[in-house]
């Protein structure tokens, strides 16, 4: 990854506006944490008070507002892998003559992790496009761990993606004035049906077309190469499902939306990928997810959704039923839950700090795994048979309630770890049958293997 730009400007603020110094010199960088965000992000906007020095020549003189009126302001650089991206068209001056301008900086800005190599907001005239004043600025992209990183950093310029989207549109206009050609011709040929030679016209033409594979043959192999719409269950084997995106540009979707269930047709399937959506009634903790859905009848269906990152994840399944009466939403059921070792030291009460080896957990399906050891601050008298000694609370899991693992210390000294909701602590420190002081500086050695909660 690339190393984060040295910043030697501090970022000052006016209001929720980031003063942009237009005065400062080209090796010096403004670090602008605003637009740093993680690989994926989308939408994040920005908000410029753009300065530069008043008539005085005196460097010490405050700054004054940059008019920008007949002007635009632009961002640009090389990611973390030296791809080029650049966008001006969303750019919005809120107030010209106060300098105030929103960029909102687009999903392709962050598709390398690292910090960005070089950057700079530049500000230019808009007719004749001549540069005014740039400053160098430092972002970052951080992995979040959530996305799958399919492709490698695109180059990026929105007035060539806007350039595009016109092209793409006076092709589609060319090619509806062809078709209502093509239907005129037909028509002229269906006037003239009657006679030999232009029924042989109409046959000719035909061969052509199933010569060159532009019709389907209903016994040969057929590839369709533009989108194809079936209105109607395909009844036979087929291979794919339907499978739908939806990020944060999209509006807001719903797990639970009844109506989307009820207009899949039986035995159909879809996927659906939710990445940063704000999605309602999502069980999941990640805001990036999939949810797979096999429509039986009209009235019920199949889900099972998953979370999936590099090193953890989670799936859960549920049915739904009665739709088109009163329909019933399943609780979703953890079928399946990992995650490597992770330290519980955030959580260790305040009486008793790390020993030898430092406590941990591990999750594997509905079960968690425990072990490490801890070191009493100071003693615990220990006299009372009913008192616990809190171990960890407000743990990042919850644990199915009263269970009890009997543990063997040194010298044959015994305890149980008592566990409820997001908490464990210790009961009856004993020796030969005998309440004993929990000694500060001892070792306390704990394992187990406790069941969480569904």
């Amino acid at each position: 990854m690339t190393e984060k730009t040295e910043a030697s400007i501090p970022l000052v603020k006016q209001g929720v506006y980031a003063i942009l110094d237009t005065t400062l010199k080209s090796q010096e960088v403004m670090w602008f944490d605003e637009m740093s965000g993680d690989y994926g992000d989308a939408g994040r906007t920005v908000y410029l008070a753009i300065k530069e020095r008043a008539t005085s020549n005196n460097p010490k003189a405050p700054l004054k507002p940059m008019n920008l009126t007949g002007r635009d302001v632009r961002l640009q650089g090389h990611d973390a892998q030296g791809v080029f991206k650049r966008i001006s068209l969303s750019t919005k001056i809120t107030n010209a003559t106060a300098g105030l301008v929103e960029i909102t900086i687009p999903r392709q800005f962050y598709q390398a992790v690292g910090a960005y190599q070089n950057a700079e907001f530049e500000v230019y005239e808009v007719n004749g496009n001549t540069r005014i004043s740039t400053v160098p600025v430092g972002f970052e992209v951080y992995n979040n761990h959530a996305h799958m990183v399919l492709n490698d950093s695109q180059v990026y310029v929105d007035e060539f993606e806007e350039l595009a989207k016109k092209l793409q549109s006076t092709v589609d206009n060319t090619l509806v004035d062809v078709n209502k050609q093509i239907r005129s011709l037909l028509n002229q040929i269906q006037g003239l049906q009657n006679g030999r030679q232009e029924l042989d016209i109409l046959i000719q033409r035909w061969t052509q077309l199933v010569n060159d594979k532009a019709v389907a043959l209903l016994n040969g192999k057929n590839t369709f190469t533009e989108y194809t719409e079936f209105l109607k269950p395909i009844s036979g084997f087929i291979t794919g499902t339907v499978i739908k995106v939806y990020t944060s540009n999209e509006p807001v979707q719903d797990v639970n939306d009844i109506n989307k269930l009820k207009e899949l047709p039986s035995s159909t399937t879809t996927t659906e990928y939710f990445s940063n959506n704000g999605t309602l009634n999502n069980p999941m903790e990640s805001k990036y997810f999939m949810v797979e859905t096999q429509k039986v009848t009209k009235d019920t269906a199949f889900q099972t959704i998953t979370n999936l990152n590099l090193v953890d994840g989670e799936i859960r399944v549920r049915t739904v039923q009665t739709m088109t009466t009163q329909p019933v939403f399943g609780n979703w059921y953890t079928t399946s839950k990992w995650s490597p070792w992770r330290t519980l030291v955030p959580y260790l009460d305040k009486q008793f700090t790390v020993g030898n080896v430092a406590p941990m957990y591990r999750i594997d399906g509905n079960l968690v795994h425990i072990k490490g050891d801890l070191t009493p601050t100071k003693t615990l008298p220990n006299k009372d048979v009913t008192k616990a000694y809190t171990m960890f609370d407000n743990l990042p899991f919850d644990f199915a309630n009263a269970q009890v693992r009997i543990q063997v210390g040194s010298g044959l000294t015994t305890f149980a770890l008592f566990t409820s909701g997001k908490h464990m602590e210790m009961q009856k420190y004993s020796s030969g049958g005998q309440l004993v002081p929990i000694n500060g500086g001892g070792y306390i050695g704990m394992s187990g293997v406790f069941s969480l909660e569904s």
